[in-house]
């Protein structure tokens, strides 16, 4: 998914958040994103503008968190954060871990004005 489709889907949220709230306007939008997926931040936030000019969320505020990289040990069953390299286990030493999560791109929260004027 890149930057552009990504904001599209955001705004598809965010619109539909606002209707379901009486909402005059999209006030801001927290995104988190797994630390595996390549998002250019820059990108995202000029395509997000772009693609909400002239819409409920337009000028609305992106906020994005990078979430670590987790990994899972197929040896002891140990959860930890990782990197997109293959990592020991800090608990057992095992050299044989999995990514468990990284990949997700979640809406955390969005602030609507839903004064009715």
């Amino acid at each position: 998914m890149d930057e552009r489709e990504l904001a599209n889907h955001v705004l598809e949220v965010a619109d539909r958040t606002a209707y379901q709230n009486a909402a005059q306007r999209v006030i801001s939008i927290h995104l988190s994103i797994g630390g595996r997926r390549v998002i250019d931040l820059e990108r995202l936030t000029s395509a997000f503008d772009d693609v909400t000019r002239g819409t409920v969320a337009e000028g609305a505020v992106l906020q994005v968190s990078i979430l670590p990289v987790r990994r899972h040990c197929q040896n002891c069953g140990t959860d930890f954060d990782g990197t997109t390299s293959n990592l020991p286990c800090p608990n057992c030493g095992h050299s044989h871990t999995e990514f468990i999560g990284g990949e997700e791109i979640r809406v955390v929260e969005i602030q609507v004005d839903d004064d009715a004027a």
